[in-house]
């Protein structure tokens, strides 16, 4: 059954993460998958990265951005599945991006990445890792070494669509369901001493669709999800979303 604006926004409240079924358009997610995965083959065929895309090789990820060089005409449409047009007006992705980042808001590409995982059977050689358990909210911040005062988070929020189906057959994200009051010190981010923080009910790593998307907040626990058995690869544009002024 879909849920409504309020019902989402009241569990995005509650989980700190939300799932939208199918309702990201098919046609501009073909168009990035096809940019993408243009860009990558030519970045793994070993061709000159240009410094502009930021490729990280540990995350096979670049710049949303670097799309405009594989047949992505503007800026626009790179940003086109956020006019999603699954729920109405007054319930959409805009009020639910406003009530995160606390009033008007705007997608800043600098920030925004296409990504690459792979089925651990398809992994590329030394540099490349899966991403481990992290908060979108900890850019830009700066910790020290031990951990000390409670440090916030960079008002953001995430919007994150596979261009493939995924969860299944192909890598995609884990969530703990418990919003943080602060960022957590990396030291606290070992996988076996946060199965032994929180429940074993709050780990969730669901599968979505082609279609398919995620909304979830700047101080969520978050990672890559993959099991052994994976046998595709996973491709995803993560739009970040900040308030509309500094």
């Amino acid at each position: 059954m879909e849920m409504s604006g309020e019902a989402l926004r009241a569990r995005l409240e509650r989980d700190g993460v939300v799932l939208l079924r199918g309702l990201f358009a098919r046609e501009p997610l073909t168009r990035l998958r096809g940019a993408a995965s243009r860009c990558f083959a030519a970045i793994e065929d070993g061709r000159a990265v240009p410094q502009h895309y930021r490729f990280i090789p540990q995350a096979h990820s670049v710049l949303v951005t670097a799309l405009l060089d594989f047949g992505i005409e503007s800026e626009e449409a790179l940003v086109a599945p956020l006019c999603a047009e699954g729920l109405d007006k007054t319930d959409g992705l805009d009020e639910m991006f406003s009530g995160l980042v606390g009033g008007r808001w705007r997608c800043r590409l600098e920030h925004s990445w296409v990504r690459k995982k792979f089925a651990p059977r398809n992994a590329p050689g030394a540099g490349y890792h899966l991403q481990d358990w992290h908060q979108d909210g900890a850019l830009g911040a700066r910790f020290p070494l031990e951990p000390g005062p409670m440090i916030p988070a960079t008002n953001l929020a995430t919007c994150w669509i596979p261009v493939n189906a995924c969860g299944r057959e192909s890598p995609g994200l884990e969530f703990i369901l418990k919003p943080q009051r602060a960022l957590l010190h990396f030291t606290e981010l070992d996988d076996a001493v946060l199965r032994q923080r929180f429940d074993a009910s709050a780990f969730w790593a669901p599968e979505l669709e082609f279609g398919d998307g995620l909304v979830f907040r700047n101080d969520i626990l978050h990672r890559t999800h993959v099991d052994a058995e994976m046998r595709g690869d996973r491709m995803s544009v993560e739009y970040r979303i900040f308030p509309e002024k500094p």
